[in-house]
């Protein structure tokens, strides 16, 4: 299929515009997320709402984004990244905007229950879209572009969302930016098509990308079931488990903890709680161009991104300092660090998948991580209601601060680097 939209650009140029859809589209996702999380303190006075109150809708939406990141990247395999990529982004523009008709806890629960069937399927949409337009070598960068959305989304969304609750009422928060996603759609639909597709690409260009699949690739697709068999799947999943629900703490309680331990305002939650996730974007980006550079240098892919994660997950543990520190200053930069240190695993353990997998499997294994760590931050955000019921937000810090040591353990004692496709996708021992 042509597309409708090219703006002139050949192969190499429109592979950048696409980036920035997949990024546009992450952005979009994260402030729809983050909609909740910036309004929390008002709409836990507005509703009435107890600690466990707001933990229960939380896990309402991961719930439904745990079980849906797998289906999200099982489906995004079989029907491919343009429409699998349409239909997440229209149902998660309409659930936001539903999220604006709340009335209380029940109606703000359903809400986000059905915003989280249609989101996840975004990221596996996103990196099937990069492996589609990237060789091997090129993919860590386009890669923490789109992932780097995630940061750029929680640096925009609580001066936006706390911007427009104040002059036009928390109801339009939610309207917003579920309206700016169903225009992305509109874009989408007329740029994206297969890369061997687009006009212009060269025989050389379109042999770039075919190689980097592996010449003995099969062109059927696995059952999703034999995936689960293989050692670096349950290795990455695992390791996602662990390490997943430290950054779903930080992106929903994190305006929680400002207002209830260092007493901020909303005007003050939209003013400064989008700076730590600088540091997260900065970590996005630098953990996807280090691993390239180290590939550049000889060092295998798999070896070049373990290797950054393992030394981000070194500075995790910093973390544990945030509610021990007097101002509020240095509190915000230590979790400035945990962004960095975040959003550097989610980029690198994304990337590493087609390094490990075929790109046809590439949105399942995907999506298994994403439900792994969706879980694991089900079973933590239940946790921490408790704890913060009946301890404080120190307990917190110091668990999440070992949680990627935790996850980086796992990786070094079970992933294994491979060298050959196997015949179903995933690759052989």
């Amino acid at each position: 299929m042509k597309p409708s939209i090219t703006f002139g650009l050949n192969y190499r140029g429109m592979r950048w515009v696409i980036t920035g859809l997949l990024t546009l589209s992450t952005v979009i996702n994260v402030i729809d997320q983050q909609t909740l999380s910036v309004l929390a303190p008002l709409l836990r006075d507005k509703f009435n709402l107890s600690p466990q109150d707001y933990s229960n809708v939380v896990t309402a939406f991961l719930i439904s984004f745990t079980i849906m990141y797998t289906v999200g990247g099982i489906l995004v395999d079989r029907v491919g990244e343009r429409i699998g990529m349409t239909v997440c982004i229209l149902w998660f523009s309409i659930s936001t905007m539903l999220g604006g008709l709340a009335r209380g806890v029940w109606s703000l629960g359903i809400a986000r229950f059905l915003l989280g069937i249609g989101q996840p399927g975004n990221y596996p949409a996103a990196l099937r879209t990069t492996t589609r337009w990237f060789s091997k070598s090129d993919r860590g960068l386009p890669i923490a572009l789109f992932s780097s959305g995630t940061a750029i989304g929680s640096i925009i969304g609580p001066p936006l969302i706390a911007g427009v609750a104040l002059l036009l009422g928390w109801r339009a928060a939610f309207f917003l930016p579920g309206f700016l996603g169903l225009i992305l759609v509109v874009f989408w639909l007329g740029i994206y098509t297969h890369p061997e597709s687009y006009p212009g690409i060269s025989p050389s260009e379109v042999q770039s990308l075919e190689s980097s699949e592996g010449a003995t690739e099969s062109t059927s697709l696995p059952r999703w079931t034999s995936l689960l068999k293989d050692r670096n799947v349950l290795a990455l999943v695992l390791a996602r488990f662990v390490s997943d629900p430290v950054w779903i703490f930080y992106l929903f309680w994190i305006p929680e903890y400002l207002k209830r331990a260092r007493g901020f305002s909303l005007t003050e939650i939209g003013l400064y709680a989008w700076i730590p996730f600088v540091g997260g974007a900065i970590g996005g980006m630098a953990g996807g161009r280090a691993s390239d550079m180290l590939i550049a240098r000889g060092v295998s892919p798999a070896k070049a991104r373990t290797l950054v994660l393992y030394i981000c997950a070194a500075m995790a543990p910093l973390g544990m300092l945030t509610s021990q520190v007097h101002s509020a200053a240095a509190a915000i930069f230590l979790i400035a660090i945990m962004a960095f240190v975040a959003f550097s695993w989610f980029i690198n353990t994304a990337a590493i998948i087609p390094d490990l997998f075929s790109e046809k499997v590439a949105g399942t294994v995907l999506g298994f991580m994403g439900t792994a760590g969706t879980a694991g931050g089900i079973l933590f955000s239940i946790l921490i209601g408790f704890l913060l019921t009946h301890y404080t937000y120190r307990v917190v810090f110091v668990l999440a601060g070992t949680m990627h040591l935790l996850a980086s353990l796992v990786l070094f004692v079970s992933l294994r680097e491979k060298a050959v496709h196997g015949p179903h996708g995933a690759l052989a021992a």
